[in-house]
């Protein structure tokens, strides 16, 4: 005899002979009597935590499907899932049925209707493909707490906001469920639409996702609405998916590191901060000076990518050539103290808090104590020494020249919403003023400068234009082939004119200025004009 039929034969005798003796006792003692003392045993079939959405209220959680059954162990519920389930499977369920308690499990697929078995499709947290893992983050092993990201920031808030589904069964004394009296069921998983609503838009981050994998391997890239300091996308690449932790935990490029929220070298992207301060100095755009491929401050070489030297520099030809000797004479004249105070304007001295409970790394600025030293205030001027900040620390800082001086804090949440859709929008924090609107405007020109005649070129979209500063920032480490090791900037708004965007591209370890970072930023830009055709024909 086959071993399933073994295992089907031992489950039914067992149930006959049990209900046999609960025949008998009902005969000795009367229906009534003994439903009265009848009790109940309930099993959660599934869960749902609450629902975290895009700004468009698309859910980034909960959007796969499973079908998940709970089994009385009544015959023609047993002989039903020996037909489905595989010789392994069964034998494994068999064995808890034995218990006479009823079980849940997962199916490939919904069976016919059959008596002891209550099936419902219920969604699964994490579906494939994820988009923006790093943000959104991953539960623990027994799926009840958030460990990163937006799943811990707000744990307590999604646990909250849970649904279920429970099944209760009338059962006997020995605690098995009674054929022929249906369970009871209890949904409510319809809670679980309750939940955060992100500032991120899917389609914004699937498009910066693709780009970012197309031409880097590791690094990050930060889309922001100027705006409202709202991030629209958010990548850190290499990413994770949350069905592959392990993999990612045995990764030597630490996959599970969100690169946007994490410190690195500055370079030239910083001269965004010396030309500010500059340009509120009083300094003028034709401040001259020329560039041999060097300069010396207190006896230390700062030397110029452009070894030969780029000869008479103005502000504007400075910034499009990132010219390191001009920026360097530049502060030398403004000072450290006037540098130090726009870095701290714009938060180069601070975490930037994102969401309650979510901040990046606290970016790492000389004190204005180093800062009296000229050599200091060389290195600090092109955005080298021991300056660190995070690609939205640089974002930040591309918003406050579009946004004419105003520094408003990027934020990650728009707000909660309840389960009939409701949303209740979260607090904005105060905007604080860095520089003055006609700066802006000078920094403006001067980043659209770079993209058409300077070293932003590579990054041009096809349409609309652009703004940048791009920069390749020394480390002082070194690769295992001895070559040194630079990451690769381009920070920029879009489009030129009236730009609804900030854009920041970090690659790691990169060869040359924006040899990886340009293309993410030019395919963004040019994909981000599709999208916007796309919304207009459509209506979204």
């Amino acid at each position: 005899m086959p071993k399933r039929s073994v295992i089907i034969g031992a489950l039914l005798l067992a149930m006959f002979s049990g209900l046999m003796i609960k025949i008998y006792h009902l005969a000795d003692s009367g229906l009534a009597q003994v439903a009265d003392q009848q009790s109940t045993v309930t099993v959660t079939v599934a869960t749902a935590r609450g629902t975290i959405y895009d700004r468009n209220m698309q859910p980034l959680v909960n959007t796969g499907t499973q079908n998940r059954v709970s089994v009385a162990p009544y015959p023609v519920a047993v002989a039903a899932l020996s037909e489905a389930l595989a010789a392994e499977e069964f034998e494994a369920l068999a064995a808890r049925l034995q218990s006479g308690r009823p079980v849940t499990l997962t199916l490939d697929r919904l069976l016919a209707p059959t008596e002891g078995i209550s099936q419902f499709s219920v969604p699964v947290r994490y579906g494939e493909d994820l988009a923006a893992p790093h943000l959104l983050g991953y539960l623990d092993g027994d799926e009840l707490h958030g460990v990163t990201g937006i799943e811990l920031a707000f744990d307590e808030y999604l646990n909250s906001k849970s649904g279920s589904i429970k099944v209760t069964y009338k059962v006997d004394g020995s605690g098995k469920p009674l054929q022929g009296i249906a369970p009871e069921i209890q949904n409510t998983l319809d809670e679980a639409r309750a939940g955060v609503v992100l500032s991120i838009d899917r389609e914004i981050q699937y498009i910066t996702e693709q780009a970012a994998k197309k031409h880097i391997d590791r690094g990050a890239v930060v889309v922001l609405e100027p705006a409202t300091g709202q991030v629209l996308a958010m990548v850190s690449l290499p990413d994770f998916q949350q069905d592959t932790l392990v993999d990612a935990l045995e990764d030597e490029r630490s996959p599970l590191l969100n690169r946007a929220l994490c410190n690195y070298n500055c370079g030239s992207v910083f001269k965004i901060v010396s030309a500010a301060a500059a340009l509120e100095a009083g300094v003028p755009l034709n401040e001259s000076y020329t560039c041999k491929g060097s300069i010396n401050v207190g006896g230390i070489p700062f030397h110029c990518h452009n070894r030969l030297g780029h000869g008479v520099m103005s502000m504007v030809s400075g910034f499009a050539q990132s010219c390191n000797p001009y920026f360097v004479h530049l502060m030398q004249n403004v000072g450290g103290e006037a540098l130090y105070t726009m870095a701290t304007n714009l938060s180069f001295d601070r975490p930037l808090l994102l969401a309650e409970n979510y901040k990046t790394a606290r970016a790492v600025l000389p004190s204005e104590l180093e800062l009296q030293s000229p050599a200091a205030v060389a290195n600090l001027s092109f955005g080298q020494g021991s300056l660190l900040a995070t690609p939205m620390h640089i974002a930040q800082m591309v918003a406050a020249v579009v946004n004419d001086g105003e520094v408003i804090q990027p934020s990650v949440v728009k707000g909660f919403v309840d389960k009939e859709g409701n949303l209740e929008a979260s607090t904005v924090s105060p905007a604080q003023w860095a520089f003055s609107e006609q700066t802006a405007r000078t920094l403006r020109n001067l980043m659209i400068e770079t993209v058409e005649n300077g070293t932003g070129s590579g990054g041009k979209p096809r349409t609309g234009g652009a703004g940048c500063k791009t920069g390749t920032a020394e480390t002082g480490w070194e690769n295992e082939d001895g070559s040194a090791v630079v990451q690769s900037w381009y920070a920029g708004f879009y489009p030129a004119e009236q730009p609804k965007y900030a854009i920041v591209v970090l690659a790691e370890d990169a060869e040359g200025t924006g040899s990886q970072s340009a293309p993410v930023f030019r395919q963004i830009c040019d994909d981000l004009y599709t999208l916007a055709l796309s919304r207009q024909t459509t209506g979204n």
